[in-house]
């Protein structure tokens, strides 16, 4: 009987890169919310934002639009974090131990 290694591990990388998304999404949308005449860091939060901060094109020009984009933002973000948590804490399946093969579709076929 083979046996496989019971460990699953998590993927380092992906850890990292949610980390460092969390941490620039954070300062992206308080810089926004506390300097909001910064055309810079609003850009910035709009592209980190992206592909569900394309849902600012929707907005009137209207009072009261900036704590809406503002919270259109936050969201986006937190969208886009919650991804890429979700692949850093996504476990690896598991790979047969050194010398066990695992039959395919050929050795099925030639039995």
């Amino acid at each position: 009987m083979s046996t496989v290694r019971s460990q699953l591990s998590f993927r380092p990388g992906w850890r990292i890169a949610a980390s460092i998304y969390t941490v620039a999404g954070v300062v992206c949308v308080l810089g926004s919310a506390v300097v909001p005449e910064s055309d810079v860091g609003m850009l910035v939060a709009i592209a980190g934002g992206l592909p569900w901060s394309l849902g600012l094109l929707t907005l009137d020009l209207s009072p009261g639009v900036a704590s809406t984009a503002l919270l259109l933002l936050a969201g986006s973000w937190a969208v886009n974090a919650g991804l890429l948590w979700w692949l850093a804490l996504r476990r690896v399946a598991p790979t047969p131990e050194r010398g066990v093969s695992l039959p395919n579709s050929t050795a099925k076929r030639s039995r």
